[in-house]
């Protein structure tokens, strides 16, 4: 498995989302204090070079890159959760790997 979401129970630092991959433990934003600029990244992912890694990438330094050799349903199942979490969709259809 290449990454391991952990127990949706509210931490200390509510505005974070966890993600573990092998190579470590990233804080994303939760959806919710993501700024505009970032929204924008993840409505146009499938028009981004280096698609949702790149995206994943400028969000948290690191996250996209770890999860290059992850299948994409787990990419997939990542976005959706995380976005799940702040009960919101940023319009990310395709965990694109353009």
């Amino acid at each position: 498995m290449g990454y391991k979401i952990p127990d949706w129970k509210k931490s200390i630092d509510q505005d974070k989302f966890e993600v573990e991959t092998p190579e470590g433990v990233f804080l994303m934003p939760k959806a919710e204090y993501l700024t505009g600029r970032q929204a924008d990244a993840f409505a146009k992912v499938d028009e981004t070079e280096g698609g949702i890694y790149a995206v994943l990438d400028d969000l948290v330094p690191g996250l996209g890159a770890s999860l290059l050799d992850v299948p994409l349903k787990f990419v997939k199942e990542l976005v959706a959760e995380w976005q799940a979490d702040s009960g919101i969709s940023l319009g990310e259809s395709e965990a694109s790997a353009s």
